[in-house]
């Protein structure tokens, strides 16, 4: 018999909205900081990135295990390579999206909001593979049968 394991919708927003957090409590200071923008106008931006990035993070990561199960991947087995691979393709998807709204509510130069973009990717490359190492050690990945529906 086939097992497959794929996380409910339930899970993807608990591992979603946790990510945003801590993401949020981490990065909004150091980027104010690191860069010289108001803390406040900084916090508003990384709200907003929060929410449409859990948009993103919870269709992305449905997919990319979808993509993996039908390769014969484990989602629940993510070695080194792959977790990189996995954040990596995330930020890049993020990108296009972020520089032109920092440039914009922080009236910043595109050149500057590059900057910091790429300054808030590297520290989320790092943020993001920790993160759902550490997710996957305290919300294992359930088992389900080869013969019930997933979602």
């Amino acid at each position: 018999m086939t097992v497959r394991h794929l996380r409910n919708a339930k899970d993807r927003m608990r591992h979603a909205v946790f990510y945003e957090l801590v993401g949020l409590i981490l990065a909004v200071p150091l980027a104010a900081w690191g860069f010289g923008t108001d803390l406040l106008d900084t916090g508003i931006l990384g709200i907003f990135f929060s929410i449409l990035a859990m948009i993103w993070n919870m269709i992305y990561n449905h997919y990319f295990d979808i993509v993996l199960l039908k390769n014969g991947r484990n989602p629940a087995h993510r070695g080194f390579r792959l977790r990189a691979l996995h954040a990596i393709l995330f930020e890049a998807g993020f990108i296009i999206v972020s520089v032109p709204a920092i440039a914009w509510w922080l009236s910043l130069s595109l050149a500057k909001a590059l900057a910091m973009d790429l300054s808030l990717t590297l520290f989320y490359l790092g943020y993001t593979y920790v993160y759902n190492w550490a997710y996957d050690r305290i919300f294992p990945y359930p088992v389900f049968r080869a013969s019930e529906k997933i979602n």
